[in-house]
């Protein structure tokens, strides 16, 4: 098999979905596409947040973030919590999703979500592209029982992915 060459932005579409997650600070939510591990040892996961957004603003001020993992069934959360910005929306409300006390930080967390992780915020990493990247030691996990990985939402331009399968795409203009 021969490798073709292709311009810089085509490996960015090569990447497969990556886990979609919703960003909890105080009591706004943001649906977050740019996220991953980061460490083990100790147990830590990075969002990638644009510097114009409310959450970048909340979580540079509050020093934590909660992770939701919402599942497929989630879907139209997820897509109005990324379409409509919290200074002008209660996005619980909007979303019908159900704010919950965190054990240790003071933002809510997503009830609905099967997993969620609390985060305090260790490392930011500015760069000069699209987003701030905020690392965030995991201080508190909630799993549902029953929960398994596959049942997450995956997200990669435009498309809403289960495991295996594309639960909806959107179309590109």
């Amino acid at each position: 098999m021969t490798k073709l060459e292709k311009k810089r932005f085509d490996g960015i579409y090569a990447l497969p979905a990556f886990p979609l997650v919703l960003v909890t600070v105080e009591r706004n939510i943001m649906t977050a596409a740019a996220f991953s591990f980061f460490s083990f040892d100790p147990p830590c996961v990075m969002v990638g947040i644009r510097p114009e957004n409310l959450t970048f603003e909340l979580i540079t001020e509050k020093g934590e973030f909660g992770i939701n993992l919402p599942s497929k069934e989630q879907l139209e959360a997820v897509r109005l919590c990324g379409s409509v910005s919290g200074r002008s929306t209660n996005k619980f409300v909007q979303a019908g999703l159900t704010p919950q006390k965190g054990n240790v930080i003071s933002s809510f967390l997503i009830a609905e979500c099967p997993v969620s992780l609390e985060c305090r915020v260790v490392h930011q990493v500015p760069f000069r592209g699209s987003h701030v990247w905020f690392v965030g030691e995991i201080e508190a996990v909630q799993i549902k029982e029953g929960y398994q990985r596959d049942q997450a939402l995956m997200y990669w331009l435009g498309e809403y992915r289960g495991v295996g399968e594309v639960v909806f795409r959107v179309e590109r203009k």
